[in-house]
């Protein structure tokens, strides 16, 4: 699987979602800007572990907090992205957990 197939994958799940595609970018929050209840941010979960063939645990869940946080965890599980030290100490401190 390469970046594109990710990107068209996700999109599809986004889309399922029900989120407008004019909304879709990278800092959405799934819990502030689409108002995700408990229920949908689990579909959400299903969605890219059948979709991906990837395990996602609750442990994750802190990293799934917007669309492009989920790009990279999407991607990281799949061995095709790697942050730089630097851009891991650009956003130090900018994670925010998901509570419902």
């Amino acid at each position: 699987m390469n970046m594109e197939q990710i990107e068209e994958k996700f999109s599809r799940i986004l889309k399922y979602m029900g989120i407008p595609k004019e909304e879709i970018r990278p800092d959405a929050s799934f819990a502030v800007d689409f108002e995700f209840n408990e229920f949908q941010f689990n579909c959400l979960v299903y969605y890219i572990s059948n979709y991906f063939d990837i395990s996602v645990s609750e442990s994750d869940y802190p990293q799934l907090t917007t669309i492009g946080n989920t790009k990279n965890f999407i991607r990281n599980k799949k061995g095709l992205f790697r942050r730089s030290l630097s851009s891991v100490k650009a956003n130090k401190g900018s994670k925010k957990a998901i509570s419902f």
